[in-house]
């Protein structure tokens, strides 16, 4: 039988229990809580291409620059405007490049995969408060890279004038939209190109964003020092036993690597050059697509490809026996150009520059329209051979993820400066003409 003392030591122990409960229940209630982030969606859309010129560029040099016209018009006669970019993975990149008025680090990205012609949609989540009640203004970088082997390649790069992010967000999710250079002029993401029409087999104008760090160039072959045409006799010969190779390397590890034979459809649709250089019988190879070597590290810093070791272009023309084996009868190693700006805001180079034949210079081997002297006055050479970009250790904000890659290169120790010599040579430039010794050539085809 239960005492009265056991009664009371049951309810003490019960009130007790309550008690604590009560206070448990009690911090639960009223103890502090993290505040919840509230999203902002953004949807950017857009159709990429190639860094070729636009329609209105072209119009432009008909007269005062012939060959580069004839050039570049044959990129685009054969290419479709989508052939560097269908099917990749891209990553777009929002990161304040000066201190926001919010005092904190803002960096935003998001990758895609584009579809079969180009065309991308990126999804960012952006933490409301950088927009309002009242939006964070900084200079802002806006970034695209390309995913390649594992490695973020910087294909567009830009840096904005103050402005809020609100601006910029708006310029990228508008079709037609722009960004405010440091100069305070408005660059234009999109613009018209020429482009071949797959199915129409005919050429048509596509509303586009061109990524400079994409390029695509064709290569002739002629016979001697002065790549003069080859005899006509021989001529059907010589497209049967030549092959072209491009092989492009970064820090040593080849990342882009091509074997061509002579392309019979742009041979025919120029009289094998006749229509370009006013010189017939040129052997012509490609199109060629190379990415610009500009390294995004996943510290954040982008690296001019000029101050990274064994990065070079390795070119190759090869003579095929009767018996399938391939001999290179010209091979040369071409270094990457420097970094340009254009107008201090537009980062673009680190193309293959390569002696051209049929005008005895070195020029860069790019159809991109800012190294026409016409932009010569917009264009300065970057000196630097790291940027920092971003750090995730002082980066509050972020969207995405971004992928791993190399760790660490070694840096030559040099700047990278340029000879403006490049910008003025592209006179005539984004395809060339290469010479093979004759003598070379007679006795492989005896």
């Amino acid at each position: 039988m239960m005492t009265n003392k056991w009664i009371t030591y049951a309810l003490t122990l019960a009130i007790i229990l309550i008690l604590i409960s009560s206070i448990t229940y009690a911090n639960t209630i009223y103890g502090p809580a993290p505040t919840p982030v509230v999203y902002a969606k953004y949807v950017i859309t857009m159709n990429l291409t190639d860094s070729r010129p636009t329609v209105q560029f072209l119009s432009s040099i008909v007269n005062e620059y012939p060959l580069t016209y004839h050039e570049d018009s044959l990129i685009d006669n054969v290419t479709p405007v989508w052939v560097a970019t269908a099917d990749k993975e891209f990553t777009l990149y929002i990161i304040n490049a000066s201190e926001t008025t919010a005092q904190q680090w803002v960096l935003l990205n998001a990758t895609a995969i584009t579809n079969a012609t180009g065309g991308i949609t990126w999804v960012l989540k952006v933490p409301l408060y950088l927009l309002y009640p009242q939006p964070v203004y900084a200079n802002w970088y806006v970034l695209i890279t390309e995913d390649l082997n594992g490695e973020e390649y910087v294909v567009f790069a830009f840096k904005t004038s103050n402005e809020s992010l609100t601006q910029v967000l708006g310029g990228l999710s508008t079709v037609g939209g722009y960004l405010i250079a440091l100069n305070g002029e408005p660059y234009y993401l999109w613009n018209y190109y020429y482009g071949y029409n797959p199915a129409t087999k005919g050429v048509g104008e596509y509303y586009e964003v061109s990524l400079p760090g994409l390029s695509v160039f064709t290569m002739w072959v002629g016979q001697g020092i002065n790549a003069s045409s080859w005899p006509s006799s021989g001529f059907q010969e010589v497209l049967q036993v030549l092959s072209y190779s491009f092989s492009e390397y970064v820090n040593s590890s080849l990342i882009t690597h091509l074997t061509l034979s002579p392309n019979m459809t742009i041979g025919e649709i120029t009289n094998y050059g006749y229509a370009i250089y006013q010189r017939p019988r040129l052997v012509p190879f490609g199109p060629v697509i190379y990415i610009s070597p500009i390294l995004l590290m996943p510290n954040g810093t982008i690296v001019n490809p000029s101050c990274i070791p064994n990065t070079y272009y390795l070119l190759q023309v090869n003579y095929i026996t009767q018996s399938g084996y391939s001999i290179p009868v010209y091979e040369t190693e071409n270094y990457p150009m420097g970094l340009y700006l254009l107008n201090g805001s537009l980062l673009f180079g680190g193309y293959l520059q390569a002696y051209d034949f049929f005008n005895g210079s070195v020029i860069p081997i790019t159809p991109v329209q800012y190294l026409v002297p016409t932009y010569q006055s917009q264009v300065s050479a970057v000196s630097w051979c790291t940027l920092q970009v971003f750090n995730y250790e002082d980066s509050q904000v972020a969207s995405g993820n971004v992928s791993a890659g190399i760790v660490a290169i070694g840096i030559n120790g040099s700047t990278a400066g340029v000879s403006t010599q490049y910008v003025t040579n592209r006179l005539t430039e984004s395809l060339f003409s290469i010479g093979i010794g004759r003598v070379i050539m007679e006795l492989r085809l005896r």
